[in-house]
């Protein structure tokens, strides 16, 4: 019986999303385990919150609404459910402010392609420090100038938005190497205009 429900709510999820869910499993949880682990700082605990976060999206799946239907990327809809998860454990723990949590998490959402996540973090002040970093990062992009448009398009829609490089593609209407290739010279764009800002923090926080 309970083999079978399991069957058709993946059935249901493949449906809805358009993706297997053993494979959007498979290819999705070591990166969102990855973006979990800068807010637990322990990827044990990241895992386990992530494995929560992908069965509670199979036991809803009902409830996802696909970008068609005014809703978001399932991608996206699968680290909202992790995040609300993490939230709610720093809360019953009394960790790091959820408060802080709410924005930081939605706004560093997939910043550490620029900048990787140091798995040694375990402190507040660390944190935050990574925080401010990414930060300087967001705003870097949301401000390039008119001629690196092209670049700043994308750059939100990977780094921010948390879309694939298909996704992209198919939404731009532009071939997936073209795309691939704008990303990497919007990073190294963007990297440039950060690092003396970056140096900065390191700095101050010496």
């Amino acid at each position: 019986m309970i083999k079978n429900e399991i069957t058709n709510l993946e059935r249901l999820f493949e449906e809805r999303t358009g993706y297997n869910f053993q494979d959007f499993y498979k290819n999705y949880k070591p990166k969102l385990t990855w973006h979990i682990t800068k807010f637990t700082k322990n990827s044990e605990i990241a895992e386990d919150h992530v494995d929560d976060a992908f069965i509670q999206a199979l036991l809803n799946i009902e409830t996802y609404k696909r970008p068609d239907e005014g809703g978001a990327q399932v991608n996206t809809w699968v680290y909202k459910i992790a995040e609300n998860i993490v939230k709610k454990s720093f809360k019953d723990n009394e960790k790091i402010p959820t408060d802080s949590l709410d924005k930081e998490m939605s706004e560093n959402f997939n910043l550490s392609n620029i900048i990787p996540y140091d798995d040694s973090i375990k402190s507040t002040e660390e944190y935050n420090i990574f925080v401010k970093k990414s930060t300087v990062i967001k705003d870097a992009i949301f401000n390039l100038s008119e001629k690196d448009a092209k670049y700043k398009k994308v750059l939100i829609m990977r780094e921010i938005d948390g879309m694939a490089y298909k996704e992209i593609s198919e939404e731009l209407n532009i071939n997936l190497s073209t795309i691939k290739s704008q990303i990497k010279k919007g990073r190294k764009i963007v990297k440039k205009k950060v690092i003396k800002k970056i140096q900065e923090i390191d700095h101050n926080n010496e």
